[in-house]
């Protein structure tokens, strides 16, 4: 159980990503710049549900409706069924429209970016 937080500490999903190892070494870095990666990733995909996720200490998400109703999801194999409860709609993160839509807009952000 998370001193801080109450929760009960889950095993590591393997949606998850590669299991930290010692916080400490350099590793840990990447491993919080892969977490940081796919939050930005699923958040991009999220934004067209009307919903956002943050990470909370790297342990657990907080997903959050425009509304501001949250709710925590211990991790990413769940958010999707959570994300349509909290959304009241259909999410499919592999949805053909949607996809093509997130890379468009990934394309004219980094053309933004570039000052292109």
């Amino acid at each position: 159980m998370c001193a801080f937080c109450g929760a009960l500490v889950q095993e590591r999903h393997w949606a998850d990503g590669p299991e930290r190892r010692d916080p400490e070494a350099e590793e840990a870095a990447s491993w919080r710049q892969r977490r940081q990666a796919q939050v930005a990733l699923v958040n991009r995909i999220l934004c067209q549900y009307g919903l956002e996720v943050r990470d909370w200490n790297g342990h657990l998400f907080v997903l959050s409706n425009r509304t501001g109703q949250s709710e925590v999801v211990p991790h990413l194999a769940t958010l999707w069924s959570t994300a349509e409860r909290l959304g009241q709609c259909r999410c499919d993160p592999l949805d053909p429209a949607l996809l093509a839509r997130v890379e468009r807009e990934g394309a004219l952000g980094a053309e933004s970016r570039r000052g292109t």
